[in-house]
C-alpha cells in the first residue's frame, strides 16, 4: 500500500462539521455507484476526490507501476483508495473524530444500458472485496480499520442491490440470499473465531457472485443487440 501525505502549506483544514465518515464506490467512467457518506458532505468534493483517486490509478497503470491501493492523510481526513478493475472504492474517515452520519441512497434507475453495465461491473468488484475481507478473517490478519471497512463494503453492497433489484426486475441475486449471507458474516472477528462459518459464507458468496456474472452476461448480450439496432427490455423498455 502506498502512503501519500499532503505538503501544501496554504491548504486550510476542513471544518470539523464537514469531515465525512463513510465509503463511496466509483465505476470506471468516474460516476458514483453508491455511497455511505453523509448527505451533508458537498457532492462536488466527493466527485473531486474520485477524480484524483482515479487519476492516480490511471497514471500508475500507464507507467506500469503496480498500485492496487493507497492511503492519504489530508487536512485531518484519512482516505484509503482501492482499485476496482478500472473503478475505485474509497474509504473516508476523520483522523480524530467519530461523527454521526446519515446515509445517501443510491440512484435507483439508470438512464442507459451502458450506464447500468458500468455500475454492475463495479458492484461485482465490490463483491470481490467482500471475499478479500473474508480471507483476512480466515488468516486472522485483520486490523480494526479492516473491520470498519468490511462494514462499509457491506453497506455499499446492500445499497447497490436495491438499485439492481429496482432496475433489473427479477434478474440477479435474491435479497433474502444477500441478507442471509450478511447475517452469517456480522464481523471479521466473528468469522475468525468461527472457522466453520467461513465455509458457509464462501459457499453463499460464490452462488451470489455467479448470479451477478450471469446478469452481466445477459446485459452485454442486450447491449450487443442494441448496437445492431434491436431494442432491449431489461428495464421494461423497448
Amino acid at each position: 500500500m502506498a502512503i501519500m501525505r499532503s505538503s501544501a502549506r496554504a491548504q486550510k483544514p476542513l471544518r470539523p462539521e464537514l469531515l465525512p465518515s463513510g465509503c463511496v464506490s466509483f465505476h470506471r467512467g468516474g460516476g458514483i455507484v453508491a455511497s455511505t457518506l453523509p448527505s451533508s458532505f458537498p457532492p462536488a468534493l466527493v466527485i473531486e476526490i474520485g477524480r484524483v483517486v482515479m487519476d492516480a490509478f490511471q497514471r500508475a497503470s500507464t507507467t506500469h507501476l503496480p498500485l492496487s491501493d493507497f492511503y492519504i492523510q489530508f487536512s485531518g481526513l484519512n482516505i484509503t483508495a482501492r482499485e476496482l478493475h478500472g473503478g475505485a472504492l474509497v474509504f473516508l474517515s476523520p483522523a480524530t473524530l467519530n461523527l454521526a452520519r446519515t446515509y445517501t441512497p443510491p440512484a435507483m434507475h439508470y438512464k442507459t444500458l451502458e450506464d447500468f453495465i458500468l455500475h454492475l461491473e463495479n458492484y461485482i468488484e465490490c463483491w470481490k472485496q467482500f471475499n478479500t475481507y473474508v480471507n483476512l478473517a480466515r488468516d486472522k490478519k485483520f486490523s480494526r480499520e479492516d473491520e470498519n471497512q468490511f462494514l462499509e463494503v457491506k453497506s455499499i453492497i446492500a445499497q447497490g442491490l436495491e438499485a439492481i433489484l429496482a432496475s433489473a426486475e427479477k434478474q440477479g441475486p435474491k435479497k433474502d440470499e444477500v441478507n442471509a449471507l450478511f447475517a452469517n458474516a456480522p464481523s471479521l472477528r466473528y468469522l475468525s473465531d468461527m472457522p466453520d462459518a467461513i465455509h458457509n459464507v464462501e459457499a453463499q458468496w460464490h452462488k451470489i457472485y455467479l448470479s451477478l456474472q450471469s446478469l452481466l452476461g445477459q446485459l452485454k448480450v442486450q447491449e450487443s443487440k442494441q448496437e445492431k439496432g434491436a431494442g432491449w427490455s431489461l428495464f421494461g423498455k423497448k
